[in-house]
């Protein structure tokens, strides 16, 4: 398979490094369900969670992008309740 032409990348920033190393670690629990069609990586730099999709379509790129944000709205409001 050639690469993945379309691409995408977020960066989050948190109140520190450790909260943006939590997010990380709990985010990337869940692989793509598109294994081959759609790529993640999931880093940090400093307190910034770094999150790049690259995807074969658009649309594959804005359903994963997609259910990550949802994802990472869940882990921001558990971090902001309990850290």
């Amino acid at each position: 398979m050639s690469a993945l032409p379309h691409t995408l990348t977020l960066k989050v920033p948190f109140a520190d490094a450790r909260l943006a190393g939590i997010a990380k670690r709990s985010l990337m629990v869940d692989r793509e369900l598109s294994e081959g069609k759609v790529s993640r990586k999931i880093g940090t730099q400093d307190s910034m969670l770094i999150a790049t999709f690259s995807a074969d379509t658009l649309r594959m790129l804005r359903v994963s992008v997609n259910g990550f944000m949802d994802s990472l709205i869940l882990v921001s409001k558990t971090l902001d309740a309990f850290a």
